[in-house]
């Protein structure tokens, strides 16, 4: 009876150790934006003056959200690459969305490499945040393009980072 009360104490105790190991490898290997959710929509954010610039967003969530190779809807990537080529218009980032399909809503690999060139470059990101993400602390870094109250751009090319309104 002891020696199988000391088994079942073993096992337990190494089940215990599986899980707080599997635990900690999910916890660890789960990037921090992934708790925002994956970006499904656009949000509209009113900056000032009767404009308003497009975001990507999440349903039920708000523009705090995240986007990465083949990730996000069409219209919150096709929002992520218009402010590239718009408010960035003569960078490297631009011209790796123009070289890679334009604007066409596909979040690939061409997209990946202009957003690391816009964290890189244009938004001052260094080491890891320099990831080809597109999520909250890209989002608050970009220019966005701004649009008036009938919906339509701003010209000439008019671009606005809300949060520092």
């Amino acid at each position: 009876m002891r020696s199988a009360s000391r088994r079942l104490q073993v096992l337990l105790m190494t089940t215990g150790m599986a899980v707080s190991t599997l635990s900690f490898a999910v916890a660890a290997g789960s990037p921090a934006h992934a708790a925002y959710g994956a970006c499904t929509t656009t949000s509209t954010v009113y900056t000032g003056n009767y404009e308003y610039v497009s975001v990507p967003a999440r349903s039920g969530n708000g523009p705090s959200c995240y986007m990465g190779q083949g990730q996000g809807s069409k219209s919150a990537v096709k929002a992520l690459q218009d402010a590239i080529v718009t408010c960035y218009s003569q960078t490297a980032a631009a011209d790796l969305i123009r070289d890679n399909g334009g604007v066409d809503g596909i979040y690939g690999a061409g997209t990946v490499k202009a957003v690391k060139s816009l964290q890189r470059n244009q938004l001052g990101f260094k080491g890891s945040a320099i990831d080809g993400v597109y999520g909250p602390k890209t989002r608050r870094a970009m220019m966005w393009q701004l649009f008036g109250s009938s919906g339509a751009p701003l010209y000439p090319w008019q671009c606005k980072n809300p949060t520092q309104v």
